[in-house]
């Protein structure tokens, strides 16, 4: 049997009686940590960064909605007790909790972004052909919200929230400022494949090494908190033109 499977959207024809059933928190038969709370139409995750998704039961799955529809057969399911099949094609055991105590455990106002507080600053000083170059760059997240598909602990396909970043460079040669801007993914996104573009972020932006001319940094974009990425070298010189390739 598998897991997740791609769906399109079949909430019209919803089995609403499976669905009151499904509502309140559940968790792991194994363990018993918090899972997911099914509330109204959506199902909230304990982990503060993770979307909530729309819900709903038709036939023998259960569909979530975030970024995609996916959808898992139900093996079992009774006032408190849940089973069904997981991304790996494991059966996950779930049972209702009737107290408190895990409530505490979500978020139902607003999820955090995972990356909302990383901001990063350098200060370099570099010296080449005599003279002396200082590098200024301070990393740090925009309100523009980018969302990664990963698995939680039991198998369910969850969206986190990161935000993307803005990176501010200056640079000054010998005491003077000769360069300042604000650079954004979106100047960087035709050294991306298509498909990642919306999936990424800008994610570090490194000096690498500077001459007589110019200032060449290395700027990090691709998909949050993964080894996706993709280094674009960016030379400055130092009247302000810019190029820039993949290394």
């Amino acid at each position: 049997m598998a897991g997740c499977r791609r769906g399109s959207d079949t909430s019209v024809n919803e089995d609403h009686q499976a669905k009151e059933m499904l509502q309140g928190i559940w968790m792991d038969d194994e363990n018993e940590n918090a899972v997911f709370w099914a509330k109204g139409d959506s199902i909230f995750y304990p982990d503060s960064s993770s979307q909530p998704a729309k819900f709903w039961i038709y036939g023998d799955s259960l569909y979530l909605k975030g970024s995609e529809v996916c959808h898992y057969k139900i093996t079992k399911q009774a006032d408190h007790l849940f089973k069904f099949i997981n991304e790996m094609g494991d059966e996950v055991t779930l049972t209702k909790d009737d107290g408190e105590t895990l409530r505490g455990q979500f978020n139902v106002v607003r999820p955090y972004a995972m990356n909302v507080l990383r901001s990063m600053s350098s200060d370099t000083l570099f010296y080449a052909g005599g003279s002396r170059w200082e590098v200024k760059v301070n990393v740090s997240p925009t309100s523009v919200p980018v969302i990664k598909t990963d698995y939680n602990d039991v198998g369910l396909e969850v969206d986190n929230l990161y935000l993307d970043n803005k990176a501010r460079v200056t640079l000054l040669f010998d005491g003077v400022q000769v360069y300042s801007h604000e650079f954004l993914k979106d100047e960087f996104d035709r050294y991306l494949p298509k498909d990642m573009v919306s999936k990424s972020i800008l994610r570090d932006v490194e000096l690498s090494y500077a001459d007589a001319s110019s200032v060449y940094l290395d700027v990090t974009v691709g998909i949050p908190d993964a080894t996706s990425s993709y280094v674009i070298e960016t030379r400055i010189q130092r009247n302000g033109k810019i190029s820039m390739r993949v290394k």
